[in-house]
Order: C-alpha cells, then sequence, then structure tokens
C-alpha cells in the first residue's frame, strides 16, 4: 500500500473517532481531531486542494482552541444553544460571499476545483465553531457539507476521504438527533 493511502487511512480513523466522542461531548474528542486534521491536510494538499487544506490546518489550531475551551467550561453552564432564524441567514449569507471570495483567489493559483473547494472550506469554517461553542444549527451545517465532500473527494479519487465524509454524514445525522434531544431537554420549548 502507498503511503499516502496509508497516511489518508489514518487520517479517517482518527477524524471519525473524533466525531464519535463529539457527539457525546468529550473533551478528548479535540485530540482526535488535531491529529486527524494533520494527517488529512497532508493528503490533501498533494490532491490539489488548497483551500480545503487550508481547512484541515485551521480543524487542527481549533483543536488546541477546542481542548483548551471545553476543558475550561463546566458541565452545568456549556449546553447546546439555539441559533435564530436571522442568525442563521446571516451565516449562510457570509458563508456564500466568503465562497465566492475564497473561490476568486484560490482561483489565481492552481487549485483544482477552486470555488467548489471553496465551498466547502468556508462553511466547514463555520460550521467548526458552531460546534466549538455548541450551537445545535453546526450539525445541519455538517449534514450538508460532509454530504457534498463525498463528491468533492470522489472526483480526485480520495477514496478513504469520500469513505469517511460518508461516515460523517451519517454520524452527523446522528448528532443531530442526538443534540435535538439534549437541547429539548436541557430546554424544553
Amino acid at each position: 500500500m502507498k503511503l499516502m493511502l496509508i497516511i489518508e487511512l489514518v487520517s479517517v480513523l482518527f477524524d471519525i473517532t473524533f466525531l464519535v466522542l463529539l457527539i457525546k461531548e468529550q473533551k478528548r474528542c479535540w485530540i482526535y481531531g488535531i491529529i486527524g486534521s494533520l494527517l488529512g491536510a497532508y493528503v490533501i494538499y498533494h490532491s490539489g486542494y488548497y483551500s480545503e487544506s487550508l481547512l484541515y490546518l485551521f480543524y487542527a489550531c481549533v483543536g488546541c482552541y477546542g481542548y483548551y475551551y471545553w476543558d475550561q467550561k463546566s458541565k452545568k453552564d456549556f449546553t447546546i444553544k439555539r441559533s435564530s432564524p436571522a442568525q442563521i441567514i446571516l451565516l449562510l449569507f457570509g458563508g456564500v460571499l466568503g465562497t465566492l471570495g475564497l473561490g476568486y483567489l484560490m482561483s489565481k493559483t492552481e487549485a483544482s476545483k477552486p470555488y467548489y473547494d471553496a465551498l466547502s472550506t468556508v462553511f466547514g469554517v463555520l460550521a467548526t465553531f458552531l460546534e466549538l461553542y455548541k450551537y445545535f444549527v453546526a450539525w445541519s451545517f455538517w449534514v450538508f457539507i460532509n454530504g457534498y465532500t463525498i463528491w468533492l473527494y470522489g472526483i480526485k479519487e480520495l477514496n478513504f476521504m469520500a469513505f469517511k465524509m460518508i461516515i460523517y454524514t451519517l454520524l452527523s445525522i446522528y448528532g443531530l438527533t442526538t443534540w435535538r434531544k439534549k437541547l429539548t431537554t436541557e430546554s424544553p420549548i
């Protein structure tokens, strides 16, 4: 097996572990996310997805902050939060503008599919901050992003990464339902 495939597979295993532990709201999830993201950034960079590789480096940095931030919070005051419709519309509008801007910048490089790459990158950044601060809407963003990224990785034959995104999409749906139950339990409508 080629070295790049081994690195891709190890990255996928760490990333899946991260997501499972995130759903369970376990602080140690961030450690797995950091390692998986660094390995993934290496693989994705070598496939020509420059924005996406920057996103994975961003994930690793946020993982360090996430571990620290979650360590500072107590369970009782660090609960899942709701977003207003206006906040969600603002996030979507900002995400589209960010996608167009980053896509334009990356189109000036040798990046492969710069606008498609930028879409997953920009919305991935938004969803990362939403999950970091435990906003329920993060899971809706992740269901879309992960589903979309199956195709993005598939066209570059990043098969392990595409398979990871299938699992991520399913786990994001599970995270959505799990956090919805917790949200309803913690703060009834």
